[in-house]
């Protein structure tokens, strides 16, 4: 799935404001998660302690996807391929 692709399904299936990486720090090719990923559509996904967990339902989306969560720090995650 392409990064604008996936954007616009973070955006549409689990109500998160996802935008490209390079908004956050200008890194290039991947997308930061620019609100609270912790709500209902997440599974309340729990910042960086949730990368790990496989059973999260973000995660396995992303997965089936070729993508992955990246916790850049305590609070923001990022979206890789």
């Amino acid at each position: 799935m392409t990064r604008d692709t996936l954007i616009k399904n973070l955006q549409n299936k689990f109500n998160l404001n996802a935008v490209p990486s390079e908004d956050f720090n200008g890194n290039k090719g991947g997308i930061w998660i620019r609100d609270d990923i912790c709500k209902p559509e997440t599974d309340y996904y729990n910042y960086a302690e949730g990368t790990m967990d496989p059973d999260n339902k973000l995660n396995k989306f992303l997965d089936s996807k070729g993508w992955f969560a990246e916790p850049y720090d305590s609070e923001t995650i990022m979206i890789w391929k």
